[in-house]
C-alpha cells in the first residue's frame, strides 16, 4: 500500500503531467464500437495511433 506522501506525489505529477480525456458510448447506440474497443490489446494506445494519423494526413 502506499504511504501519504508516495499518493501526494502520484497526485501531483499526474495533475502536471498528464491529460484526461474521457468519452461515453451508450450500450445499445453504441454497442459495435464498443465491442471492438473492447477487442483492442491497448484501447489508448488505439485511440492514440488513430489521432497521430489523421494528424499527419491534416498536414
Amino acid at each position: 500500500m502506499a504511504t501519504a506522501a508516495q499518493t501526494k506525489a502520484t497526485t501531483k505529477y499526474i495533475k502536471e503531467k498528464q491529460t484526461t480525456f474521457v468519452f461515453r458510448c451508450h450500450n445499445e447506440n453504441d454497442a459495435d464500437m464498443i465491442a471492438f474497443l473492447k477487442s483492442q490489446p491497448n484501447v489508448a494506445g488505439f485511440i492514440k495511433g488513430l489521432v497521430r494519423e489523421k494528424m499527419r494526413e491534416s498536414i
